[in-house]
């Protein structure tokens, strides 16, 4: 059985997020965990006025609030499997030493999260995380919480790894679905249209077998945050996935600007896939 990590700040995006990995836990039979990441040296060390004996309180209350969420998700998902704990530590390094420790094979987190005292940022941790996890990550909306995994898109730069992420994605998933692949080019048409060509047949060969469904798309693009929206919208796609160990594709992919509209503030579910190139 699949395990999903959701690490959770208790905010309402986090629980949107949470809502989400229940309902694609329950569509494969899958069990979750949440992991509340909490700072106690940094805040009582930046905050002078709260003691040590102050923090033992918020710690107690961080534990009931756990647990008041672990019940509230089995009352709406009674089928499935739901855990949790408190660790103290940073974010990302937490996160990802816990996903091999308990053997995640996924993580889902919201993409923004509380702020102050008592949470850790959930938000601004989510690219650290994507850096460092050992297993895939899938980025959530906060305006998203129903699972639906339909129609996906996959961004592609002609790259071995793309395969075995696309390999990767479908045996993860394992029900229907129609993937769309595509690459944006600045130039040169026919080029691009041989390119794709030749990588479709790759791709192809990994989804024999698999209830996947792949179709491909090219486009010119200037912008690339504008283009993947609209192609979003388009396709009317329920998700993306992504390679960020494309190393060439990461370096346009995930500039400041295209960090915070992709990995910050998508449009839909971004499923940041892994490799084992580094």
């Amino acid at each position: 059985m699949k395990t999903l990590l959701i690490p959770t700040d208790f905010s309402r995006h986090a629980y949107q997020a949470c809502l989400y990995a229940a309902g694609m836990a329950a569509r494969h039979g899958w069990k979750l965990h949440l992991l509340h990441v909490y700072q106690s040296f940094y805040a009582v060390s930046a905050y002078p006025g709260v003691t040590g004996a102050a923090w033992v309180e918020i710690k107690d209350a961080t534990d009931q609030q756990m647990a008041e969420l672990i019940e509230k998700l089995k009352k709406q998902f009674p089928a499935i499997s739901i855990s949790g704990e408190n660790r103290e530590g940073t974010m990302a390094d937490t996160v990802a030493n816990f996903a091999r420790e308990k053997n995640v094979n996924l993580i889902v987190m919201g993409t923004q999260g509380a702020t102050g005292l008592k949470y850790a940022v959930l938000g601004s941790n989510t690219f650290a995380v994507i850096l460092k996890s050992p297993v895939p990550v899938v980025a959530i909306p906060a305006r998203i919480s129903t699972f639906r995994m339909d129609r996906v898109g996959f961004a592609v730069n002609y790259h071995a790894t793309e395969v075995t992420a696309l390999e990767d994605f479908t045996t993860l998933i394992d029900r229907p679905v129609v993937i769309t692949l595509f690459h944006f080019y600045e130039k040169g048409k026919q080029e691009e249209t041989k390119k794709m060509q030749k990588w479709a047949k790759r791709f192809e060969k990994i989804a024999t077998g698999s209830d996947a469904e792949l179709q491909f798309k090219l486009a010119i693009s200037r912008n690339l945050p504008v283009s993947i929206n609209r192609m979003v919208a388009r396709e009317q796609l329920d998700a993306l996935v992504m390679t960020p160990m494309d190393k060439p594709f990461f370096s346009r992919m995930f500039s400041k600007q295209l960090i915070k509209v992709i990995a910050h503030k998508p449009t839909v579910p971004v499923f940041f896939m892994k490799t084992d190139e580094r």
